[in-house]
């Protein structure tokens, strides 16, 4: 699947985010190797402290279906209905949640207008990993 096909489920995801304290809604596409895609969106409890990100929830999405090997995640949001962020990656929390749930993923989001396909580690250059 291309970029900018996942690119437009991500964006037909967005539309199901419930972001009332905030006003930004973000939408992700997170294609399986089975070629499966699982969509998430954001959904804030009204104080904002409970709230379930896009990434997170397109991952746990995937999970619940059983898939656990991933090629890509799509990212979009914004305040406006129809415009998209031209700056938006994840937040920290979600890093360190694609690190250790598909860590080998390509992350595409928007950086600076332009579509950027980047790893993990483009973002956490040291991240934290727990060792048993």
């Amino acid at each position: 699947m291309k970029d900018e096909e996942l690119i437009k489920i991500a964006m037909m995801a967005r539309k199901n985010a419930y972001a009332p304290a905030t006003g930004y809604k973000v939408g992700a596409a997170l294609l399986a190797k089975s070629g499966t895609v699982y969509i998430g969106a954001n959904v804030e409890a009204p104080s904002v402290i409970i709230t379930n990100c896009a990434e997170k929830v397109a991952i746990q999405n995937a999970y619940v279906h059983g898939e656990r090997d991933f090629l890509k995640i799509a990212i979009v949001g914004g305040s406006k209905e129809d415009e998209i962020d031209s700056t938006l990656t994840p937040c920290g929390s979600c890093l360190q949640y694609i690190l250790e749930m598909c860590r080998d993923v390509d992350i595409l989001c928007y950086i600076d207008g332009k579509l950027e396909t980047k790893k993990i580690t483009n973002f956490l250059t040291v991240p934290y990993e727990f060792k048993k």
